[in-house]
């Protein structure tokens, strides 16, 4: 089965929450089981080998105490980059080459996705709504960035329960490849982990970028593995594995 082409936001590009149509990300206005599925299409894995840290600086700035490298480095990263706010992120993105102006709160705002972006639950939502948008821990979402230029922009989640996140992930995958019969949900991650923060690009060809600046990805799949020299540490999803290593496409 082809799987779905990646989108600019969580719903559309591989999908994380399961809707038949797997082509919806993790959007506001989300409905049970649609925004879930959008949130899992970024390329790469995890896998596990060294601790994760904070990697905060003291000052709240995201940081990272080792640049993990999505080319083969064999210098694995003891923490992961580490952030408290949104403005942290966007010092993040910057600081690793990447335009993220127009940081906004506000998914309507221009330059954002077509279908917005997850973020916590609020008193208008139904009540599976709720529960929808809490499964995944996202205590405040952002969005820096341009989603129609060359470059793209980056969907940012910080995060009140990194292990809800992951296990949600890996829940939605599994039930994608079930039903859906698209097992490269286990194999791809769409997001882009952090000690305590998610990148979802809206452009997967920035992906190595966010690698090398320390960032690693979610794999699921239970029978990848992860070529020497690259990073490997146990995701916080029993069976899943954080990585810097980008699967080829070829190679499936």
């Amino acid at each position: 089965m082809t799987p779905p082409d990646p989108t600019s936001s969580p719903e559309a590009r591989p999908p994380m929450s399961l809707p038949k149509p797997l082509t919806k990300p993790l959007t506001k206005p989300l409905t049970t089981g649609i925004v879930s599925l959008a949130l899992l299409t970024a390329l790469t894995g995890c896998g596990s080998d060294s601790d994760s840290g904070s990697g905060s600086d003291g000052k709240g700035s995201a940081t990272s105490s080792s640049a993990a490298s999505g080319s083969g480095s064999d210098s694995a990263s003891k923490s992961l980059p580490s952030a408290k706010t949104l403005r942290d992120v966007q010092e993040f993105i910057s600081g690793a080459g990447l335009p993220c102006n127009n940081l906004t709160e506000d998914e309507s705002a221009n330059g954002t996705p077509a279908e917005g972006f997850l973020g916590p639950s609020d008193e208008d939502d139904t009540e599976a709504q709720a529960a929808e948008k809490d499964a995944w821990g996202i205590r405040k979402s952002g969005f820096c960035g341009e989603t129609r230029s060359d470059i793209g922009g980056w969907v940012i989640y910080l995060l009140g329960d990194m292990k809800a996140f992951q296990e949600n992930y890996r829940k939605q995958a599994q039930e994608l490849a079930k039903e859906g019969g698209w097992t490269g949900s286990l194999t791809y991650g769409r997001f882009f982990v952090g000690a305590d923060f998610i990148i979802d690009p809206t452009n997967v060809q920035t992906s190595k970028t966010l690698l090398e600046a320390g960032m690693l990805v979610e794999n699921c799949d239970p029978k990848f593995k992860v070529p020497e020299g690259y990073v490997k540490k146990d995701a916080q999803a029993s069976g899943c594995v954080l990585t810097n290593y980008l699967l080829d496409p070829l190679d499936q």
